[in-house]
C-alpha cells in the first residue's frame, strides 16, 4: 500500500501540524507514503517530502494547465514512492487556493482513483474570497465508492451529508493531540496572583471583545493576556480598536504578549513561559475547525474557562471528555442593544455575504437570522458586530451583575460563574482523555480508511451540485457577524 499526500504547501499552520502527525502515524502502520507539497518543509519532523511549486496558491497559472499539474505530480510520486500510488489524499482540494485544483479533482476522479478529500476548512464557510475562484467550476464533488470524504469533526460530515454526500462515502478523521511538555518550563508560583491565558493570534473570529468583557468581570486580582497580534494588515484594524478598549477601559489584559512582554521578572517572553506561568486558559472563539484549544489544555495540566462550541465539542464529549467549565453564550440585556442600528449592520453583512457568494438572498433571510439572535430579552455578546460589542462594553462594567452566561443549567451571574472557576487552578481533566486523539489511533484511522478503498469496485464518478455545499453553509442560523 502506498498513499500520496498533497496539501498547497508545508509553512507553519494547522495543516502542516496534521501533515507532521498523519506522517507519523503512516509510518507507524507500514504505509509507505510521500508528500507532495508546494513549498519546502521547515520543521522538526523527518518528512518524505518532494516541492512541487506549481502546487502552492496562485489564483492564475496563465503557463500550465490542470492536467500538466497531474502529470508532474504522478512522475514526482512514482519516483518517490518506486510505484505508482494506491491513493491519493488531498488536504482541502476545494479551498480554491490553488486555480488547477478543480481540474486535478476531475481527472484523479475521472480516472477512477482511490481518492481522499479530506477537508480542514470550506471555501463556502465565510470564505467569499476564496470562493470566487470555483464559482464557475461545476466538478469539484465527485461522488463514487473508490472516493472518501474525510472530516476532523462531526458537524461538517453531516452538513455534507446533508448536502447529497452518500454516509458511506464519509469518515470522521480527527486530528491527533499530543500532550506537551511546556509547562514544565519555567513553572509559576503556585501564590502568585491568576494569569489567565488566550493562547492564540488575534484574527476576528477569536472575538476579542468577548476576552476584554471576561477580564472586567474578573475579581480585581487576576489578569489575562493574548499570545500574539494578527499577522494579516486586514485583521489589524479590528485588532487596534480592543488594544484601544483595553487602555481606555483600564482593563487587566496585555495583548500579543508572546515575544514582546515577560510573563514575570527574570523571565523570557517566550510562549512556553507564558504557558507555564498561566493558571488558566480561555477561549471564547466563535469558529473552530478542529478544536484543538479544547483538548490542548487536557494535556497541559491547565483549567480551561470560556466559550463552548457545540458542534464541535460533542464529538469531544462523547468521547467522555471533561473540557473545562464552558459557556454556550455570554448573554447581555437586550436593553443595552441600539435595536435598529444592529437590523441594519444585519441587512447590511447578509446582503455583502450573499453578493460575495453570488448568491440571491432569500425571502425571509432577514427575519431569520434576526430571530436567531434574539435570545428571551437577551442578546449573546458574541455574535454582536465589534462596533455594537464596544457600545455594550461599558453597559457591562457598570452593571457587571446582569452579564449572565448561557449554560446547561439556565443562565447565572458571569461574575459569580468566574469568581468560583478563577478561586480553582485544578486541571480540567486528565490526560488519559486524550487517548482516542493518540498517534495510535490515528494510524488505524488510515490503515481502516485506504483498506476500505482499496476492496471498494471503482466506478466513474458523479458529481454532486456545489450550490447544494453552500446552501448548508448559508442557513439563517448559521450567520455569525465576526465570521463574515
Amino acid at each position: 500500500m502506498s498513499v500520496t499526500l498533497v496539501h498547497y504547501h508545508l509553512r507553519a499552520g494547522g495543516v502542516t501540524r496534521v501533515l507532521e502527525t498523519q506522517s507519523q502515524a503512516l509510518t507507524q502502520a507500514g504505509i509507505n507514503h510521500v508528500i507532495l507539497a508546494g513549498s519546502p518543509y521547515q520543521g522538526p519532523a523527518n518528512l518524505p517530502v518532494t516541492v512541487l511549486p506549481s502546487l502552492d496558491y496562485t489564483e492564475s497559472a496563465p503557463n500550465l494547465s490542470g492536467t500538466a499539474l497531474l502529470a508532474e505530480m504522478r512522475q514526482a510520486a512514482t519516483t518517490a514512492l518506486r510505484g505508482t500510488p494506491h491513493t491519493w489524499h488531498l488536504h482541502n482540494p476545494t479551498m480554491g487556493k490553488n486555480v488547477l485544483f478543480p481540474a486535478v479533482i476531475e481527472e484523479l476522479a475521472a480516472a477512477q482513483e482511490q481518492l481522499v478529500l479530506h477537508f480542514h476548512d470550506f471555501a463556502e464557510d465565510g470564505r467569499p474570497k476564496n470562493y470566487k475562484f470555483i464559482r464557475n467550476e461545476l466538478s469539484l464533488y465527485p461522488l463514487a465508492p473508490q472516493i472518501r470524504y474525510a472530516f476532523i469533526n462531526s458537524r461538517d460530515q453531516n452538513l455534507l451529508i446533508e448536502a447529497g454526500v452518500p454516509n458511506e462515502q464519509t469518515t470522521l478523521l480527527p486530528n491527533a493531540v499530543t500532550p506537551q511538555s511546556a509547562t514544565r518550563r519555567a513553572p509559576r508560583e503556585t501564590s502568585a496572583p491568576s494569569t489567565v491565558l488566550y493562547p492564540v493570534r488575534g484574527i476576528r473570529r477569536k472575538n476579542l471583545g468577548e476576552l476584554c468583557l471576561l477580564s472586567g468581570l474578573a475579581p480585581d486580582e487576576v489578569t489575562f493576556a493574548l499570545s500574539l497580534a494578527p499577522e494579516n494588515p486586514a485583521w489589524r484594524t479590528i485588532y487596534e480598536q480592543w488594544v484601544d478598549a483595553v487602555e481606555n477601559f483600564h482593563l487587566p489584559v496585555q495583548m500579543g504578549v508572546v515575544g514582546k512582554t515577560a510573563p514575570a521578572p527574570g523571565l523570557e517572553p517566550t510562549y512556553a513561559n507564558w504557558l507555564a506561568h498561566s493558571s488558566h486558559l480561555v477561549t471564547t472563539s466563535v469558529m473552530e475547525g478542529f478544536g484543538l484549544a479544547f483538548l490542548e489544555p487536557l494535556g497541559m495540566g491547565k483549567p480551561l474557562l470560556g466559550r463552548d462550541l457545540p458542534e464541535i465539542t460533542a464529538d469531544f464529549k462523547q468521547n467522555g471528555g471533561r473540557l473545562g467549565d464552558l459557556y454556550e453564550e455570554l448573554l447581555i440585556p437586550a436593553e443595552w442593544v441600539d435595536r435598529p442600528r444592529l437590523l441594519e449592520t444585519l441587512r447590511e453583512s447578509l446582503g455583502e455575504v450573499y453578493r460575495a457568494y453570488g448568491a440571491a438572498l432569500p425571502n425571509g433571510i432577514l427575519k431569520e437570522s434576526q430571530e436567531a439572535l434574539e435570545l428571551g430579552g437577551y442578546f449573546d455578546f458574541g455574535n454582536l458586530p465589534e462596533s455594537i460589542q464596544l457600545e455594550v462594553l461599558p453597559h457591562a462594567l457598570i452593571s457587571p451583575d446582569d452579564v449572565m452566561v448561557g449554560r446547561d443549567g439556565g443562565p447565572s451571574p458571569a461574575v459569580e460563574w468566574l469568581e468560583k472557576i478563577l478561586a480553582s487552578t485544578a486541571p480540567s481533566g486528565d490526560p488519559a482523555q486524550l487517548e482516542p486523539y493518540s498517534v495510535s489511533r490515528y494510524a488505524d484511522r488510515h490503515a481502516s480508511l485506504y483498506q476500505e478503498l482499496a476492496s471498494a469496485s471503482p466506478q466513474p464518478p458523479t458529481w454532486l451540485d456545489k450550490s447544494n455545499v453552500l446552501a448548508q453553509f448559508l442557513r439563517p442560523e448559521r450567520f455569525h457577524f465576526l465570521r463574515t
